[in-house]
């Protein structure tokens, strides 16, 4: 549950770069107090743990660092007419997180990131944003596990 937690405020912190934010610690810790108040009255506040900060940064500056590629993937394994430019940032968010996860974080499997995406756009996005997440996470993966 913690990693589930952690994936959403990574997203909502890449997001946040996304729209001009910085990210940084004030912004961790304000994300976390809003999913504080998400939870049930009195099942107490959130906090990230030294792992969940681990994981957060590693993601913030992974994704940083291989946008290009995770981008050139992402648009690759679009269907249709879809260019980078007319995905919604908060898709682009979601997609970028995922395929970081499926090609550069070997403690997650390609399911749970594609699972993971689909929970967070199910929240965050809407319905033909998801369908459209899950072909492209999709498609990434079975391109991957044909080049085992």
């Amino acid at each position: 549950m913690a990693r589930s937690i952690a994936r959403k405020a990574a997203m909502q912190l890449l997001y946040e770069k996304m729209s001009g934010g910085d990210a940084g610690e004030e912004s961790l810790d304000l994300v976390y107090e809003q999913l504080s108040d998400e939870r049930p009255e009195g099942a107490g506040a959130l906090r990230p743990s030294e792992d969940e900060r681990t994981y957060i940064c590693d993601v913030l500056s992974g994704v940083e660092e291989h946008r290009q590629q995770l981008d050139e993937s992402i648009e690759a394994h679009s269907t249709g007419n879809w260019t980078l430019q007319r995905v919604p940032n908060v898709d682009l968010s979601i997609l970028r997180l995922a395929a970081y996860e499926m090609l550069h974080r070997s403690d997650v499997p390609d399911n749970v990131a594609i699972s993971e995406a689909l929970n967070l756009s199910n929240v965050y996005s809407e319905p033909k944003s998801t369908r459209y997440i899950n072909g492209v996470l999709g498609a990434m993966e079975r391109e991957k596990n044909e080049g085992k």
